[in-house]
């Protein structure tokens, strides 16, 4: 009896260490990511509350010709930069960005008129001097989707949700616009401009 008991204990550790492993290596090897959402013809669904995301960094972009719509742009914009926070999670856990992993890029216009510089845009008020954000005005969009960017490098797909104020289009279309500056300048960090956003620089930290 005592010889069958202790071969009964070993079997049931020989299994919960088995299980243990398993569901190990399973988290491990699968990273689960909030993914997008598509329409039947591959439109991207406009994403909801990608504010509420992780903010990952602002750029100043003066006056040019803005990156959704090729269009100069009337005043300097703001460019906030959001990413999902389970793909954001995953990327630093890791340091690479998963399949699902959403990125957004939205604008702002700034303030000019009565009480800002004209050159430099600062503007006086009672909150103190500072180049302020007067509205929002567009909406970039992209997603690591291997199943349907198969060609696009890194399996990254690009969309806009148009350059112009809220309400921005429900769905968008694939776009081709900023795939070149993606290879250009971040074809070392999968195609994702990590080095101009301060939350991406240092992964894990």
């Amino acid at each position: 009896m005592r010889i069958r008991f202790k071969r009964k204990k070993a079997s049931a550790f020989v299994l919960v260490a088995t299980v243990a492993a398993l569901l190990t290596a399973r988290a491990n090897s699968e990273i689960w990511v909030n993914k997008a959402h598509f329409t039947v013809d591959g439109s991207a669904i406009r994403p909801v509350e990608w504010r509420q995301w992780v903010h990952v960094g602002t750029r100043y972009k003066p006056i040019g010709l803005n990156i959704l719509d090729q269009k100069l742009t009337k005043t300097p914009e703001i460019l906030n930069a959001y990413v999902e926070p389970s793909a954001l999670a995953a990327f630093q856990r890791t340091g690479r960005w998963p399949e699902g992993a959403q990125i957004i890029k939205e604008f702002s216009a700034i303030r000019v008129g009565p009480g800002c510089d004209p050159m430099t845009f600062v503007c006086h008020s009672r909150f103190g001097d500072g180049i302020y954000e007067s509205g929002y005005m567009g909406l970039g969009y992209m997603v690591k989707d291997s199943a349907r960017f198969p060609n696009q490098p890194g399996h990254w797909g690009y969309f806009s949700f148009g350059h112009r104020p809220p309400p921005y289009l429900p769905v968008a279309r694939p776009t081709t616009t900023c795939i070149s500056c993606h290879i250009r300048l971040a074809s070392n960090t999968d195609y994702v401009i990590s080095a101009a956003h301060l939350g991406l620089a240092s992964p894990g930290r």
